[in-house]
Parts: structure tokens; sequence; C-alpha cells
């Protein structure tokens, strides 16, 4: 049986102002979740160069780095709830706030349980501004929303980003400090910031789905497991 599709117009943002050429308004949400991507409380990159500084110990940036994976995990339960809850506008601005904190407070601190809680949060925010680009520009990758297309774009995003930012932390972190690349994400996130005020339009989606009936218990436990779970499997050798 023939793929039966609704004929549609030229892809087009509405979120993006119409003096924005739109060609160009796809490649401004890819410059975006570029920048969120590479952005994240601790970069482990330069773990060796945080031990030195900060007296931490090596299992102490890990758990920080894998409490920002818990946080971009658990947000998938809910991410799609907040979707349609906020605009693009309002996510990509709260996630650039949240992630500018956050790398102030990891560069600044020498505080496990408050390194730990900042890369928890900054995941999580992160996952949520991650899918508010991509679904935003997915019927420009595939105008069919073939899946398989669809997470190629995804994964080729993200396995790039894994080891592009660990490159440019490193270089960072060897001709400069370890905290240069705090300062030079922070930056970029003050661009994303100024660029999303005057490029994007507080647009809500088609659907406005409430925030209720979200199991918030159900969320912060399954959290309290994995951070259990992975602070058994990085603390583990070290305490015997």
């Amino acid at each position: 049986m023939a793929d039966w599709h609704a004929s549609q117009g030229p892809f087009d943002i509405p979120d993006v102002p119409n003096w924005v050429p739109r060609r160009l308004k796809p490649w401004l949400f890819i410059f975006f979740v570029l920048i969120i991507q590479f952005s994240g409380g601790v970069y482990l990159a330069a773990a060796s160069d945080m031990v030195g500084t900060t007296a931490l110990m090596q299992e102490d940036i890990l758990m920080a780095g894998y409490a920002s994976l818990i946080g971009m995990s658990i947000n998938f339960a809910v991410m799609f709830r907040v979707k349609f809850r906020f605009s693009n506008r309002t996510q990509l601005l709260a996630a650039a706030i949240v992630l500018i904190a956050a790398n102030f407070i990891c560069s600044n601190t020498d505080s496990v349980p408050l390194l730990v809680i900042t890369c928890f949060v900054a995941g999580w925010f992160r996952m949520q501004a991650t899918l508010a680009c991509n679904s935003t520009i997915q019927l420009w990758i595939t105008p069919v929303r073939d899946m398989a297309i669809f997470f190629c774009y995804v994964y080729i995003i993200v396995d790039s980003v894994i080891q592009l930012s660990g490159i440019a932390t490193i270089y960072t972190a060897f001709h400069l400090e370890w905290e240069a690349m705090q300062w030079i994400m922070t930056s970029l996130l003050t661009l994303l910031m100024i660029m999303v005020i005057l490029l994007v339009k507080p647009v809500r989606g088609p659907m406005f789905i409430p925030l209720l009936g979200i199991d918030w218990l159900g969320a912060i436990l399954w959290a309290g497991f994995m951070m259990c779970f992975t602070f058994i499997c990085v603390y583990g050798n070290f305490y015997d």
C-alpha cells in the first residue's frame, strides 16, 4: 500500500519572525542545540585538572558527570508534557539561565553534594532544551516523520558533540585553565539568550497540556535509585 501524507507548503517556523530568511530558521535551532549540547556543569575531559586544583577525587568528578546523565534520563518521563506546556522561547531561556548558573557553580565550588545536585539539574534542563530545538525542526529534517532519518540526525549531533567537547576541553585546559571552558560556554549561552530574545517569539504549541497528573514521586524515587546505584559503582572500589 502506498504511503499517503497530507501535502504541505514550504517548511516554516512560526516562532521566528518573518524577516528572518526561511532557509536560515532551521539552522538557527541547530546552532542553539549545539550550544546546549556543548554546555554542562562538569566537563569530564578536564577531570584531572579539577582534581589537582580543587583537591577533589577522581570519583567525585565522575559522580557529578554521571549525575548529569541521570538528570537527562529522568527528563524523558516529562519532556513532552513540558514541551506542550511552555513555548520554545521560555524553555530555551530557562535552560540557558540554569546552565550558566551550573557553569558558575561548578567552576567555583569544591562541595561534592552541591556539584552532584547542580549537574543533575543541569542535565534535566539540557535535555529539555535539546528536545525543544530538535522537535521544532523535525519536519524540516524528515517531512514524512521518518524516525530512522530523524534519529540518525540526533545521534550525529549527540555523538559528535561528545567527541568535540572533550577535544575542546582538553585544548582549552592545556592552553589556559580548566575553568576557561566554563567561561567560554557561559559566553556562548549568553549569546544564545540574546539571540532567543531577539529572534524567537513566545509561540505556544497547538496543544496546551497542564503539568497535572505527573508522577513526580516516582521520578524522585527513580532518580534516587540511579544515584545510589551510580554511587556504589563509582565509589565501590575506593571504599572497598
